[in-house]
């Protein structure tokens, strides 16, 4: 039994992790997770369960290192710091279930779960006159979709370097055009309680997004100007989760 004690403790203690990359994490919404998991001592450890929060997985054997994914929810928005992860093994005889709460050091930032609502206010030609005003002198590109040729009349910003170094040229990012007039998203324009308003709010940046559309937000006296692009709908996400 002492025997037995001792090889499960060192089984448990043997193994660390660490979170290598994860999707965009809406709250409530199952979020796929990465992790990588390292043995710290020359011995392998054997039939590790591992949790956080309602995900749960388990690790048949585990050497040196390997990559797994778990499945994890996280109930509400805003910025989450995970200090724990949960293992336990009924490693070596299976007489009884090891648990042992491994300290974590990982901070992360859950967007609004969406909240299917209309939207077509902001698609009306009264809108999107007054936000084209409000934003005039603005230009825009959408997803970059190539490379080409630098033209000396495009700003240097959209220069593409790693592809000038390899080519000995000046190499530009080529972008998608914009679909649409700029448009400005605002929680007055929607009902609801203040969880509700931010939920329909991410939904409709993240459609309006889809289409190419310039989007922004504007949150009290915080404005965040309507632009396109992965970058700049995440700053909004981001604005909305920890509002």
């Amino acid at each position: 039994m002492a025997m037995s004690g001792l090889l499960s403790i060192y089984n448990l203690k043997n193994v660390d992790f660490l979170i290598v990359s994860s999707n965009d994490i809406f709250a409530t919404i199952p979020t796929m997770m990465k992790f990588e998991v390292k043995t710290k001592y020359p011995l392998p450890s054997m039939l590790i369960r591992v949790r956080l929060n309602d995900g749960e997985t388990l690790l048949s054997h585990v050497e040196n290192k390997k990559l797994f994914n778990l499945t994890v929810t996280f109930p509400k928005r805003g910025r989450i710091f995970i200090d724990k992860i949960i293992i336990s093994s009924f490693f070596p005889f299976l007489f009884f279930n090891r648990i042992l709460k491994l300290p974590f050091n990982y901070e992360i930032t859950v967007f609004p779960k969406p909240i299917k609502c209309d939207f077509s206010m902001y698609m009306s030609t009264g809108n999107s006159q007054r936000e084209s005003k409000r934003t005039i002198g603005k230009a825009y590109e959408g997803e970059m979709v190539g490379i080409k040729n630098y033209n000396p009349y495009e700003p240097l910003k959209y220069i593409h370097w790693k592809a000038s170094a390899k080519t000995s040229e000046l190499m530009t990012k080529e972008f998608s055009p914009y679909k649409g007039n700029p448009v400005i998203v605002r929680l007055s324009d929607f009902s609801g309680d203040v969880e509700q308003k931010i939920g329909k709010a991410t939904f409709t940046i993240i459609e309006l997004s889809k289409k190419g559309i310039p989007v922004g937000l504007e949150l009290e006296n915080k404005l965040y100007k309507p632009d396109t692009g992965k970058v700049h709908l995440r700053k909004m996400l981001n604005a909305l989760a920890i509002y």
